[in-house]
């Protein structure tokens, strides 16, 4: 049996890129690590964020590697990045809708996106929903996790 030599923890480096060419900017990356045997193990283009691409590595030396001579990178120094804040740019916190017994709420994901339903019972422990659907074609409670649904404007 063969010894494998212990993988490193990872570390997260933002790289400064021209604002509108992450995505292209993650591409060119992508090739050039798996060109060069690089240790890039993921690639993050935030949404929310212009202007960067976040690259999970083994060493700084990968990233410098990986960036040496990339077209539209701007500054060729990265910035380490804590755990956290990664989560936190790729993970944003969703807003959950604060819902109650009786309201009406559409459905906004899942295989009954675009119904409409009453609200029978609120799980905050759970995160979920329990609504009774108002639709002719199906009629019926379902349990869906809150963020599914949207709360719909009450008729004054």
């Amino acid at each position: 049996m063969e010894a494998q030599a212990p993988k490193r923890t990872s570390r997260f480096y933002a790289v400064t890129v021209v604002a509108g060419m992450e995505p292209r900017v993650a591409l060119v990356i992508n090739e050039r690590a798996q060109e060069l045997g690089l240790d890039v193990r993921s690639i993050i283009v935030p949404a929310r964020i212009k202007g960067y691409v976040i690259l999970e590595v083994g060493d700084l030396g990968d990233v410098t590697e990986a960036v040496r001579g990339v077209r539209y990178v701007k500054r060729k120094r990265p910035i380490l990045m804590r755990f956290e804040e990664v989560l936190g740019i790729a993970k944003p916190k969703q807003e959950i809708p604060s819902l109650r017994r009786g309201q009406k709420v559409e459905i906004i994901s899942g295989p009954f996106k675009g119904m409409i339903g009453t609200v029978e019972e609120v799980d905050a422990q759970r995160n979920q929903v329990s609504i009774t659907l108002a639709e002719q074609t199906f009629r019926g409670t379902v349990t869906l996790p809150i963020e599914d649904v949207k709360p719909l404007e009450e008729e004054s």
